[in-house]
């Protein structure tokens, strides 16, 4: 599957052409960070970007800035003046992505904060500017769980809730397929019952309306109902 997913992302890579230089820029320092595999591929980008072009959104939250670059594929999905609050817990992260999010945002003419820190911590801060559009989550694990409880209160009805890696590579299936599948130690039990829980709220009917993309690390896409 693993095999499967690459060439998908390559053959999609090869269609689209040079990438944007902003992105080329983040793509160079995630792999100079050795964070390359942890960034989103081209074609996860294209799917965050395309769902916010589709949704009416001005305002905003990233958790997880990394080297910026699903903020810039966020960024060019939203329109002039729209506002994006990124949050990012390692500083050498944040000050790799601050000049190429504020490049693209200067652009047109939209604003964009980085938030260092837990990101836990420092949404708080921001609350009484909702609510918001929408929430792109992509950070610590363990605390998908945290971020949801927020969004759940911050997010407009309507807004959409989106959030990467969803699947831990595998290592939320184990419970179902435990006889099929090896026990992961790539993640912690903490996070593996995270993240199931985590999914188990997306798909309560009462709160969203879920979707779950089959990319190599699972994206869900989410209407806060």
């Amino acid at each position: 599957m693993r095999i499967a997913k690459s060439i998908v992302e390559q053959y999609f890579s090869n269609l689209s052409g040079p990438l944007d230089p902003g992105l080329k820029k983040s793509r160079q320092a995630a792999l100079e960070l050795g964070l390359q595999q942890i960034s989103l591929g081209d074609l996860e980008l294209q799917i965050l970007k395309s769902i916010i072009l589709l949704h009416a959104s001005q305002k905003w939250i990233e958790i997880g800035t990394l080297t910026g670059s699903s903020g810039l594929a966020i960024l060019s999905a939203l329109p002039q003046k729209a506002h994006l609050w990124t949050f990012e817990k390692e500083i050498l992260h944040a000050e790799l992505a601050k000049p190429l999010l504020e490049d693209a945002a200067h652009s047109k003419n939209q604003q964009v904060e980085i938030l260092i820190g837990d990101a836990r911590l420092r949404l708080k801060e921001i609350e009484h500017l909702g609510p918001f559009d929408g929430i792109f989550i992509d950070g610590n694990k363990a605390a998908y769980g945290d971020y949801l409880v927020w969004a759940e209160s911050n997010i407009r009805k309507g807004g959409l809730v989106i959030a990467d890696n969803i699947f831990l590579s595998g290592a939320v299936f184990e419970s179902v397929f435990e006889s099929e599948r090896p026990v992961s130690s790539k993640f912690s039990a903490k996070q593996i019952n995270v993240m199931k829980a985590f999914n188990q709220r997306l798909m309560d009917k009462s709160v969203f309306e879920t979707s779950f993309l089959p990319t190599e690390e699972g994206l869900s896409v989410s209407i806060k109902l």
